[in-house]
């Protein structure tokens, strides 16, 4: 599967079970407020967050997303690993500026209307997400491999394991 986000603010980008997360925080939030959300959010297994960029470059993604157990290591820029819970048969990658609107406006859902193009067909459970990206954009280089800016590789799991407390790549403490 292979997406193209080529709208919205991705100096964030998320992979978000739409039916789980709780996306509203505040009519009048704060960035280290949102921060914490989505920390508390990650924890539960609702949502993973990285941060794309530390110049605040916007960039439009090519984004490939894999199932299943054979993964192939490429060299890249940077890779990490999540957990998220699937509970009604699909994810959606989601932007900045969907995760925004929906934090402020207890009306506004993830996804919003640009990212429900980004719709991820996949079964129900627990997942093991190892996102690599190859693409710096602060830096305009690829690394490893040109012909996709990041990699979303889903591997199904029996057990829970998150392990993280902070937005991913994120300099935002």
């Amino acid at each position: 599967m292979r997406f193209y986000m080529d709208a919205g603010d991705t100096n964030l980008i998320g992979v978000a079970n739409a039916e789980q997360y709780k996306s509203f925080v505040d009519e009048d939030w704060e960035l280290d407020i949102l921060l914490k959300h989505f920390n508390d959010e990650m924890k539960n297994g609702h949502i993973l967050v990285c941060q794309m960029t530390e110049e605040g470059i916007e960039h439009s993604w090519n984004v490939e997303v894999k199932i299943g157990t054979n993964t192939v290591e490429h060299k890249c820029f940077r890779r990490t690993e999540g957990y998220i819970k699937v509970t009604d048969n699909q994810l959606y990658l989601v932007d900045y500026d969907c995760l925004t609107m929906a934090a402020q406006f207890e009306s506004d859902k993830v996804p919003d209307k640009n990212c429900s193009r980004y719709k991820i067909d996949i079964e129900n459970g627990i997942y093991k997400v190892t996102i690599v990206q190859y693409y710096n954009v602060d830096k305009d280089e690829y690394v490893g491999t040109s012909d996709k800016d990041m990699l979303l590789h889903f591997t199904k799991v029996a057990e829970f394991q998150q392990s993280i407390n902070h937005v991913l790549w994120g300099n935002y403490h």
